[in-house]
């Protein structure tokens, strides 16, 4: 009787120790973070959000991103999903809206629930990703950074700092949702400020060459949201240079890379944003619960070499409220 109960106890205690071993082992492993980008324009965010783990306390012992770059190729973005979906990561971060979309049909057809944060997303309601800001209902919250409701504030501003302009020529993307809300923000505001605007729609093969046949004296380009749009940026430097064309965009990095103006939320702002709520799910908490934000900052840059090197006036005043940037990419002071 006695070598019965000693052989329970002893099985008993074997099996605890077990089970406390697997416990500490999967307590001390680090939380998958699947990280969605298109392509490499959207790296900064992807810093944002490293340092903003980094700043909320959490270290390489805490936590695994699981990262993955389309390079720009839709049919590559659909494998990384895939692909990132088999690993089962605790949250995902996607980069921009293209990849939230995606992933949003991945989603509903594997009826995997993990929780999703966007770093940065035009209108997320408008486009379904939400059923509501303040209470997002379902496996995604993050950030709303606002692009396609500042379209039309942006031609204004545009409008100001360059008085000469007569034309604008808008670059948008007809396969992106976000970018023809962003047109239509933008055509209310032309209309609204007597402006005569010419969208021009990337994903067209012959794109640049009909704005080239177009031009004349006096146009300007402004940029909408779209990650075609964004992989394009040193060739429309180029059609900057070649002609004379002042550009208005929405990224630092883009006036830092040749662009006379942007004015919107940074990526790596964004990103960095994100990190909060990547936290909070981290902590037991639902993206359901979790209201989407606007951006902590919207940020309206000026690069004054370009300024010079196009030969143009700018609004004095209106130079008073932005940020100023040198050919170094590095800011002035703008007082």
């Amino acid at each position: 009787m006695k070598l019965k109960w000693y052989l329970f106890f002893l099985t008993i205690l074997t099996v605890s120790i077990v089970l406390y071993n697997y416990v500490e082992k999967k307590a001390d492993s680090p939380i998958k973070i699947g990280v969605l980008m298109i392509g490499d324009s959207r790296l900064e965010k992807f810093s944002g959000l490293k340092k903003g783990m980094t700043d909320l306390g959490y270290d390489d012992k805490d936590i695994k991103f699981l990262f993955k770059n389309a390079y720009d190729r839709k049919e590559n973005l659909i494998n990384d999903i895939d692909s990132l979906l088999k690993k089962n990561p605790d949250v995902i971060v996607t980069l921009g809206g293209i990849e939230t979309l995606d992933l949003q049909a991945r989603l509903e057809n594997s009826k995997q629930n993990i929780p999703v944060v966007f770093a940065g997303v035009a209108a997320p309601k408008e486009i379904g990703l939400i059923k509501d800001y303040k209470s997002p209902g379902g496996q995604f919250t993050g950030i709303n950074n606002y692009h396609t409701s500042i379209s039309g504030k942006r031609m204004e501003i545009f409008h100001d700092l360059v008085p000469s302009i007569q034309r604008f020529h808008v670059l948008y993307d007809e396969e992106i949702e976000t970018s023809r809300l962003s047109l239509e923000k933008t055509r209310e505001a032309a209309g609204e400020l007597s402006i005569t605007i010419i969208p021009g729609n990337v994903g067209e093969p012959d794109f640049f060459q009909k704005i080239e046949t177009n031009l004349r004296k006096g146009d300007a380009i402004i940029i909408l949201p779209g990650f075609r749009i964004e992989s394009l940026t040193n060739e429309i430097v180029q059609l900057s240079k070649k002609y004379g064309l002042p550009v208005m965009g929405l990224y630092e990095q883009e006036v830092e890379e040749g662009y006379l103006a942007s004015y919107g939320a940074s990526f790596y702002d964004q990103g960095y944003q994100s990190a909060r709520y990547v936290s909070l799910i981290i902590q037991g908490n639902s993206p359901r619960d979790i209201p989407v934000e606007l951006p902590d900052s919207i940020r309206f840059l000026v690069n004054r070499q370009v300024q010079e090197e196009l030969g143009i006036n700018l609004n004095k005043n209106l130079l008073y409220i932005a940020d100023l940037i040198d050919g170094d990419g590095k800011e002035e002071n703008s007082e």
